[in-house]
């Protein structure tokens, strides 16, 4: 898989992303049961070609797109999943905007129970929030225009919202120029003021309230979601997921919101919330429309796609792209810098390998098959570690005042291929561990080498961790904060014995969602005489 190759990303996210800091298959047409409550089959007991989902991993492996996995759904059968190193089944990933397809079976499931209609005027549960002046658009708006995306405004108001202490007041205070309803403009603020009118609405926090509701009839235990500093869910992003959680929900939305035989969703939402309600946009994607999968609709938080199809989308590639006509659900994370070109990868050969009837045994093309997925995780070949390994294990490399607020940092190699990063911020200690040329995922403080530990809600944070000596003086470290970005941290530690001494310069590198990356350099030094 080739590294990650950073652009500019869609600039309606970019103040968001700042804002939050906050398997071998059975014999053929054999079904058994797994955990997940899905059903497991071959491609071709499905009607679905082997062949055609090689030729998709090749366009992966080919491609400058980053995809961490992908999992494929075919008449309720889990046929085919992958993930690619340091991702994996049991980890959670971020979701970005896939959040607010959640958020729009919230708001769906409250109206089915009466506790608010999609013709509610926004402003009404927000008494405590009014500002000073309610312009008469504001007070046009309703339910169904935060839907939508059809606020009327111009400018998303979450880029005001950081310093404010009231998020409702800050988005009931901003400009709408337009009228409520008349035109598609994305809008983070406008799910999140969906997420804060359903926990007005019923007293419960939206995380809360889809617990027993959505999550706990999916079997969906392992999830975060952020919350505002106020105590709303987020809404708009934050929503952490498996690959497998994913395709639960867009299983449970193909099957028109029914799980084993419950209703958990009114069908009638499903249905008008996938459906076409406005004309979308993507100004930045210059892909001719019947070729754009941003220029198809939007429904109800949900994306129109080409094929009948309609997907809960999030920035970065990570998609639930649901096929009605096709009976199937693909479901892809990623780190992409082109979506478009991701999303053409299932409709050049996911679809296409797609049959509406049985296909013939292929053994040859399902080893292959499973071959491919059982590599994706291969240790890539690596250097031995040179003499410098031995001379600067244990010893502490201490740095002056820096901007990150590293003191001190010790690599500490055991054998051959293992190796303990100890990093101070003063006299709070982490710990990362990783293999020689291999990922090895490990519990730590920190969510990031650019800030000092945190205290995290949910515990430790994983992080996959490997390190290789690309030279006898020069070890880069890379880092992947699994459940918390979809981005790469290096370091690049380079050293020169000088006298008594070893200098030490390094070069740190954090990928930052879609906005850059950051570089800063540290020099620190060993004394080898301690």
């Amino acid at each position: 898989m080739k590294k990650p190759i950073l652009i500019a990303g869609k600039t309606y996210l970019i103040a968001i992303l700042i804002l939050w800091n906050f398997a071998a298959t059975k014999a053929q047409g054999r079904i058994e049961k797994s955990q997940f409550d899905f059903g497991r089959s071959t491609p071709e007991a499905e009607g679905v070609s082997s062949e055609g989902i090689i030729q998709f991993m090749d366009a992966v492996e080919a491609g400058r797109n980053e995809i961490h996995s992908f999992v494929i759904l075919r008449h309720g059968k889990i046929i085919s999943e992958g993930w690619w190193s340091p991702y994996g089944k049991d980890l959670r990933h971020v979701m970005f905007s896939v959040s607010k397809s959640f958020t729009s079976m919230g708001v769906g499931i409250a109206i089915a129970e009466k506790k608010l209609k999609l013709n509610d005027k926004v402003y009404t549960f927000f008494p405590e929030s009014m500002p000073d002046t309610l312009s008469a658009y504001m007070k046009e708006m309703t339910v169904k225009d935060l839907l939508k995306m059809a606020t009327g405004m111009n400018t998303d108001p979450i880029f005001g919202a950081r310093a404010a202490k009231d998020w409702p007041k800050t988005f009931l205070s901003s400009p709408v120029e337009n009228k409520p309803g008349s035109v598609f403009k994305y809008n983070n603020m406008a799910t999140f003021m969906l997420s804060a009118i359903v926990q007005k609405a019923t007293g419960e926090k939206l995380a809360a309230y889809l617990k027993p509701r959505l999550f706990d009839p999916l079997g969906i235990t392992n999830y975060a979601w952020d919350e505002t500093p106020e105590g709303y869910t987020f809404g708009a992003i934050g929503l952490k997921l498996p690959s497998i959680d994913m395709a639960k929900f867009g299983q449970l939305l193909l099957q028109k919101g029914t799980w084993q035989g419950q209703q958990l969703v009114p069908s009638a939402w499903v249905e008008d919330a996938t459906s076409f309600q406005i004309q979308g946009n993507a100004p930045e994607n210059p892909t001719p429309r019947e070729f754009n999968d941003w220029e198809q609709g939007y429904g109800y938080q949900f994306w129109r796609g080409r094929k009948n199809s309609y997907r809960a989308d999030g920035l970065g590639g990570q998609f639930i792209i649901v096929l009605p006509e096709k009976d199937a659900v693909v479901v892809l994370t990623a780190a992409a810098t082109n979506t478009q070109k991701e999303l053409d990868l299932v409709w050049n050969h996911l679809v296409p390998a797609m049959f509406d009837k049985e296909l013939p045994v292929n053994k040859q093309a399902q080893a292959e098959l499973n071959n491919r997925i059982a590599g994706l995780s291969a240790p890539r070949p690596v250097q031995m570690a040179p003499d410098m390994a031995k001379k600067i294990s244990g010893k502490t490399i201490q740095f002056a005042q820096n901007e990150v607020g590293i003191t001190s940092l010790t690599l500490n190699f055991v054998g051959r291929d293992n190796m303990k990063l100890e990093l101070f911020h003063g006299a709070e200690k982490s710990e990362i561990k990783a293999d020689l040329g291999d990922w090895n995922l490990s519990q730590t403080k920190l969510k990031s080498l650019a800030s000092p530990p945190v205290v995290n809600p949910g515990g430790l944070i994983k992080v996959a961790s490997m390190y290789d000596w690309y030279n006898d003086s020069s070890l880069t470290i890379s880092l992947r904060f699994v459940e918390e970005s979809i981005r790469e941290e290096n370091l690049i530690l380079r050293f020169e014995e000088v006298g008594s001494e070893i200098k030490v310069n390094i070069e740190h590198k954090n990928y930052v969602e879609f906005l850059g990356v950051q570089s800063r350099k540290l020099e620190g030094k060993i004394a080898l005489l301690d």
